[in-house]
């Protein structure tokens, strides 16, 4: 929800650069090659279809060296490092993106721009994309035929991309296509198995620190850092190159329920997430009516209202041990 209220406000910037684009520095038009039309050839028709083919196939190319960097850039990989620090693996997970997450697949998107590919077009391949590794985020479906699972994603395929084993750190980054993980040597297969998370893990349920803690190390290093080359290492190296903090150990440390919950408590809680939620909507389907100012209050009021209650339920649902 968190991310769904920043695109709001940002998505609105990306669209009206995109349209820049577009106008002025598109090098080709393909502005009609994606309309089906019934009173057309059929060949015009399996053209397009070809063309729709194409730009799939093309978007998530993209989208696999966005997931790559995202891994292996320490900047991205604080953004990225949301969707990951679930201990929990299902079709929630899929859900939980950082609130930077859609501004870095745009700007890696905007190559189609260039091309005059129409922002809606665009749009809808980026949500066919999307909606397909939704269904992925699951243990319960099985290894699927060999070959379904030779070239697209299954969810065997993301439940290694999850996993914080060692044989699967830093594997199979395609969304669609698995195809990009065999070219570019960055395939492994299931074969034993995984355990959910991050190598150092999140302590706490606060959706704010959950977007920000990584943010958080690299500010935390960079105050110790004495020379540039540092600097870029801290900014652009490897997260597993990254200081570890003493607010962020090494060492994997688990959460258990303190107590269980009251029947009154997750009526409050529940009621209370559902009215932020209705809130969130309501901003975001309003945000071009709203007066800026006030869409802002209302934007820092709901992220500030969703951390107290993740904070409420650090403290009333686990401990440490």
């Amino acid at each position: 929800m968190i991310s769904r209220l920043t695109d709001a406000f940002l998505l609105i910037l990306f669209f009206d650069w995109y349209i820049f684009l577009s106008k002025h520095f598109s090098v080709a038009n393909l502005s009609s090659a994606f309309t089906f039309s019934s009173s057309g050839q059929w060949f015009e028709n399996v053209q397009i279809l070809l063309n729709w083919i194409f730009l799939l196939l093309s978007l998530d190319f993209l989208f696999y060296w966005n997931h790559r960097f995202s891994h292996e850039i320490n900047l991205l990989w604080a953004s990225h490092v949301t969707h990951h620090s679930s201990e929990e693996y299902n079709l929630t997970v899929a859900l939980r993106q950082s609130f930077l997450r859609n501004a870095i697949a745009m700007s890696f998107y905007m190559v189609f721009a260039f091309l005059s590919v129409p922002w809606l077009i665009l749009l809808l391949a980026d949500a066919i994309n999307r909606l397909y590794q939704f269904w992925v985020h699951t243990r319960w479906i099985p290894k699927l035929p060999k070959w379904f699972e030779y070239i697209f994603v299954s969810p065997s395929h993301h439940r290694v991309h999850h996993a914080r084993n060692e044989i699967y750190l830093d594997k199979n980054y395609a969304g669609m296509f698995i195809l990009w993980d065999r070219l570019f040597g960055t395939i492994q297969e299931e074969n034993e198995e995984p355990k959910y998370g991050i190598v150092k893990p999140l302590l706490e349920y606060d959706p704010i620190r959950a977007n920000v803690h990584v943010f958080s190390e690299i500010v935390s290093a960079l105050k110790f850092s004495d020379s540039i080359a540092k600097t870029l290492k801290i900014l652009f190296g490897k997260p597993r190159d990254l200081p570890i903090s003493a607010e962020n150990p090494s060492a994997r440390i688990l959460f258990q329920k303190n107590r269980e919950s009251s029947p009154l408590s997750l009526v409050l809680a529940g009621s209370t997430f559902l009215l932020l939620v209705g809130l969130s909507l309501l901003l975001i389907k309003k945000s071009s009516l709203i007066e800026t100012k006030f869409a802002l209050v209302m934007y820092f009021g709901l992220l500030g209202a969703f951390g107290l209650l993740g904070k409420w339920n650090d403290t009333h649902r686990k401990t440490l041990v």
